[in-house]
Parts: C-alpha cells; structure tokens; sequence
C-alpha cells in the first residue's frame, strides 16, 4: 500500500527513513548491551533486587530527567539536541566496554552505568519522539509512531538474539563495544537533516519558565491526565517482564547466554508481529477496546510466567507480552502526540516519558523485592492480577483525541499590533469586561470554567472571575475576568498558544453576553510589593 492511510506510508519520507533504519541499527546495539549486562550480573551474583535495579538504574532517569529534556527540546534546536544525547551514549558505551576489558566491572558499576546511559536515552526521548510530526505530515502522525514502535521492536526481537550470539562467542567487552559503534550511524544521520527552523517575532522562553508552564500544562490536561494515568499504570505491573527475566531464565530455567537472548528476543518478536495486526484491529475496534483486549492479553502472558517454568511455554507467554506491550504503549503515545499543541509537545511528551520511566523504575524495584522474599513466581503473579484490577479501574476512561480528534493548530490571531512594550514587562495583569444577561447567568460562569482551565493551562499564574455587586441595568450582570502573566513577553507567548478549539471555547463564552467582544485592559505592574513578614507581624 502506498496510500497516505498505510502504516508503511512514513516511510515516503527519505529523512524519516533514514532517521528510523538508523535508530533501529542503534536500538539493536543497545539491546545487545543490555544482554551483555544482565548476563554480566547473573555470572556475579545470584539476587533478583540486584538484576532489578540494572533496569531500575536505566529508567529512573526517566523520572527525574525527562520533562528537563522535554522543556530545551521545545525552546532548542532538537536536531542539535539529539546529537549532544546520542553523543553523551556514545561516550557512556565506550566507557562500559573500556571498563569491562580492565576486569574492573561490580554491580555497583553495571548500574552506575546503566544510569548514565539512561541520563542520554531520558534527554534524548521527548526531543526523538516530538521531532515526529516534523517528519511526517499530520495524517501520517499515528503511522509514525507505530513505526517508530515498530522499529524498536524489531530491534527488540534481533538485539538479544544478536547479543545472546556475541556474548557466547565473544564475551560481554565486544557487546559494549558493538553498542558504543552503533551510536555512529544516528549521528552522521541526524549531521544531514535540515531540519526546517521555527520562526517566532517572540523573545526567546526562558528554560525555567518553559519548565514551569509544561507542568503547568499537564496539571491542567484532562485528556493528558487519562494518558499518564492508564500509560503509568500498565508499566508499574508490565515492568517485571523485563526486570525479571534474567532471574527467572539464568537461575530458573538455566539457560545459556543464546538461549536467553533469543528469549528476550520473543518479546520484540511479539511487538512486531502486533505492528501488523495493528491497523486491522483499528479499522475493526475502537482505541478503548483495543488497549483493554491488548491489557488482559499482557496480564495472561504475566500469569502463565507466574505457574509455568518450561522454556517453550515462557517463549509464548513472551510473544503474547511483547504484542501486548506495543499495542497499549504505541496507543498511549498517538495519544499523547495528538492531545497537545505542537508549542508544548516535547514538554508533553517528557511529563509522559517520566511517569513512564518512574513506573518502570519503581515497579522494577517493587517486583524485585516481592521476588527476592517471596520468588519471583509471585511476583509475576501480583503483577498479572494487579494489571487486571487495573483495567476494571481504568477501563472506562477514555483517550480523548484518538475517539474525538481535536483541531491543535495554532488559531492564527495577532491580537496586539507591534509596540513598543519592553517583552520584560510585568507582571501584567489582563483584565476582561463581561455583560451577562440574566437568564443566561449561570450558562455563562459554567462556560467561564474552561476558559479558566485555558487561561492557567497556557501560562496565567493566577485567574479569577468577578461578579460587580452593582448591576450596570436591571436584568443585567457586569463580570470582570481577571488572569495573571509573569511579563508582557509571556502574555504574547499565551496567545500564540491558543488552538482553533481553544476559540471554540472562549467562543462560547462570547456568545452568551450582550456585547460580541468583551473589553480588555492590560495593566503593567507599577511597584513591587516588599512587605517583609516583620511588617506583616506588626501591622
């Protein structure tokens, strides 16, 4: 198929296709690296919460680093941003092998360095997974992150079975070294993109302020909110299919370096395998149902890993496991992709990708725990009971933008003409003058709900709405709508933030007064309050 609708229509795009086979190529390194450890610290030591915390220690970087990494992908270059953090990988894999080859590796290095490679992986995720609709058009979006997906799985299914290989022959030093290599490609394929620069008559966002209204953001994004909620939920009860493994196939199964490898191999098998079915489904079944079938699928492999130790039966379970791990995961991701404007994406994406990564890192040290007292059986078995708790939680809770598209694109509005007002400026505070007639009160103060949601969700510190205690004329009501900016710079930045549905809804609002436009003021802030608590005390 080559239509705009094929899940193979991404690939049109020579830069898209060049970016994916070279991720692919490094993610093949990076899962051979992660044989190379775990093999590594089955031969050093025999605890589950140690071989846990190799994963914790690639993830939990994702909690603390991913919304950082997510706030200079939106205020950078991202092209130059993925080239420092492949880099910095790079670095951190020739420094593992360097450190294997002198005999000097412990556990405490193996997850000293799984750190730092999950510090590059935690910068470099928000900025990969955003650059996205750069690639592809908006049409195309979904297909792109199921292939990009897809291309991670692939590299899932052929990396540990490459690694089982070279650590056999070879030894764990030339799977770092392999992985250290692979990084090269990605860079001298990102040093050919032009990427196309985004123009802005804006002053540059500061990286403390970008911070501050990413969060700002998602604190304020119901349908954000759903996705982190059912997203983080999967992967706290998911994680043990990885962090487990190692146990539950050195020291249960007792295999060798190959054959582990090419059981961690059916995982990524499992995930491309779902690739395909994929579209199928979707043209069949609606998102919700998808994921809930894709969830119970997950907690039976859980299951069938919690009462069968025979390697065939593990092998299947995994297969199941892995589909049902890109499906959930690659709808969560769409979502969150098409849930939030393109201004804030990386920001989205880095809030998505740290509840991600801390899941994954506490459920890896949970699990670990519960294996270490009570055997790792049980803890495969409270994870699959639990991820099915979950979904008769969760289940009925919708991702808004895969069943209702929203329309993101900027409203193209210039509501203030070129001046001469200092972008430093402020604070400002806006101020909107309404005339509500009476019957139409209470629809009115029920609309102003979400444009306050709006208001604060796109950068206002602070909202109200007041009522004047004096009616302008009998059968009438005056409300002033009041927000807050830090400066004039950042009110600039508010409406270029506003959506085509975000005017729907102040449209709304507009439409329910006696006047089609509301009258605004902006008012600068002529002195600054110092009252000290002293004064405070003694007034």
């Amino acid at each position: 198929m080559t239509d705009a609708k094929s899940p193979f229509a991404p690939l049109r795009s020579r830069i898209f296709f060049a970016i994916w086979i070279a991720a692919m190529a490094s993610n093949v390194g990076t899962w051979v690296q992660s044989v190379g450890e775990k093999w590594l610290m089955g031969e050093i030591t025999r605890s589950p919460l140690l071989m846990s915390l190799i994963e914790t220690g690639a993830t939990l970087p994702m909690l603390v680093l991913s919304m950082p990494g997510g706030a200079i992908a939106d205020i950078v270059d991202r092209r130059r941003m993925l080239l420092a953090t492949q880099a910095w990988m790079l670095l951190a894999a020739a420094a593992m092998a360097v450190l294997s080859a002198l005999h000097l590796v412990t556990p405490g290095v193996l997850i000293s360095m799984s750190l730092l490679l999950g510090v590059g992986a935690a910068l470099n995720s928000p900025a990969w997974q955003a650059s996205v609709p750069d690639l592809v058009p908006k049409d195309q979006i979904a297909a792109g992150v199921v292939l990009n997906s897809a291309g991670f799985n692939v590299s899932r299914a052929v990396g540990p079975a490459l690694g089982g290989l070279v650590v056999g022959a070879l030894g764990p030093t030339w799977a770092f070294t392999l992985n250290a290599v692979s990084f090269v490609g990605v860079l001298v394929v990102l040093q050919r993109w032009k990427r196309q620069p985004v123009t802005t008559d804006l002053p540059a966002e500061r990286f403390s302020a970008a911070m501050k209204v990413g969060l700002r953001y998602a604190w304020h994004s119901k349908p954000l909110q759903v996705i982190l909620m059912r997203g983080g939920g999967f992967v706290f009860f998911g994680g043990p299919i990885f962090s487990l493994l190692p146990t539950l196939a050195i020291h249960k199964l007792h295999l060798g370096s190959t054959a582990f490898g090419l059981l961690l191999g059916c995982i990524g098998a499992g995930a491309v395998g779902a690739t395909l079915f994929l579209p199928s489904l979707r043209r069949r079944f609606s998102p919700n149902a998808i994921m809930a079938m894709a969830t119970i699928t997950f907690a039976g492999g859980l299951l069938v890993l919690a009462f069968v130790a025979h390697t065939l039966s593990v092998g299947l379970a995994l297969l199941v496991c892995g589909a049902g791990w890109l499906t959930v995961l690659s709808t969560c991701n769409t979502g969150v992709q098409l849930s939030v404007p393109s201004w804030v994406r990386a920001r989205a994406l880095g809030v998505y990708i740290t509840v991600w990564g801390g899941s994954m890192a506490a459920g890896a040290a949970f699990w670990g725990v519960v294996g270490e007292r009570w055997g790792i059986h049980a803890a495969y078995a409270g994870a699959g009971l639990g991820m099915l708790l979950l979904l008769a939680v969760t289940g009925r809770v919708r991702i808004q933008a895969l069943h209702q598209p929203l329309d993101l694109s900027p409203h193209h509005l210039q509501p203030h003409s070129p001046g001469p007002v200092n972008p430093g400026e402020g604070p400002i505070l806006t101020v909107l003058e309404y005339r509500v007639a009476e019957d139409r009160k209470a629809a009115f103060q029920e609309a102003m709900r979400e444009v306050r949601r709006i208001r604060i969700r796109d950068g206002a510190v602070r909202w109200s709405l007041f009522q004047d205690l004096v009616p302008p004329d009998p059968g009438q009501f005056r409300f002033v709508e009041s927000f807050l900016s830090s400066s004039w710079g950042e009110h600039l930045r508010q409406h270029h933030r506003a959506t085509v549905e975000d005017r729907a809804f102040l449209r709304k609002a507009y439409e329910l007064c006696l006047e089609p436009r509301p009258r605004i003021r902006h008012l600068a802030a002529a002195w600054e309050d110092r009252t000290s608590l002293l004064d405070l005390i003694l007034e």
